[in-house]
């Protein structure tokens, strides 16, 4: 199946860039912040067919650390609070109601970071797999007629609700080299591979997050040293 050959491939890039750390590595730590567009793949569920769905944006950040340990590449690893969710507005039977589902996630990223160029000035590409855990989910129902609104907790059911996320994360942006650190800027897509809902009628029914992400990173070097080595060439 193409997640497992995907899921294998990640498996590969992972393993690579971990025997990498057989070497003195470029250790840096930092912060990064910045917002998501998420929506919900509800391919081929007849639940959702007449319905219409769109993105709803949150906020997304965390921390970060990067080992690199052969020029231009190594690991980064993050830990981020991510904010998903999507927007559907049924218009089905005279309705005209929107529902607003939001999620917050602790996530962990480790991907195969590599930058590109040399001097202060440099690109960057980030790609490799993540997973998440839902801590809630609320839910805001408006009627569009009336303005009317209200807004409510989830209960999350252990059998019909998966709490767990996972998918492939692509990353592109830059990153600008003072004495003092790193600032970066990174544009990312994330595709899940899990399914929110449990429930299936069909198989090929599927119920995944697609997440277009913006970051602002700062990093700093924690060994000075290594910081000189040719693994990251000035």
């Amino acid at each position: 199946m193409l997640v497992e050959t995907v899921l294998k491939n990640l498996s590969f890039l992972f393993y690579l860039s971990l025997f990498s750390f057989t070497s003195v590595a470029q250790v840096n730590l930092g912060i990064q912040a910045g917002g998501n567009l998420s929506t919900m793949d509800f391919t081929y569920n007849d639940e959702y067919k007449n319905v219409e769905v769109n993105y709803t944006s949150g906020f997304i950040g965390g921390i970060v650390a990067q080992f690199i340990s052969r020029p231009h590449a190594g690991i980064q690893a993050e830990l981020n609070f991510s904010q998903k969710g999507w927007i559907q507005k049924d218009t089905t039977m005279g309705n005209n109601i929107k529902y607003d589902n939001k999620l917050d996630y602790i996530e962990l990223p480790i991907l195969s970071h590599i930058n590109i160029g040399s001097g202060d000035f440099r690109g960057l590409f980030n790609i490799g797999p993540y997973i998440g855990y839902a801590l809630n989910r609320k839910g805001t129902v408006t009627d569009l007629n009336t303005g009317e609104s209200e807004t409510y907790d989830y209960t999350f059911d252990t059998d019909l609700d998966n709490r767990i996320d996972f998918g492939l994360l692509v990353g592109l942006g830059v990153e600008y080299r003072f004495s003092f650190g790193k600032v970066a800027a990174e544009t990312r897509y994330s595709f899940g591979f899990s399914d929110l809902d449990k429930r299936k009628i069909r198989q090929s029914e599927v119920s995944q997050f697609r997440v277009l992400g913006v970051l602002l990173r700062y990093t700093v070097p924690l060994n000075a040293k290594a910081s000189k080595a040719k693994t990251d060439p000035q």
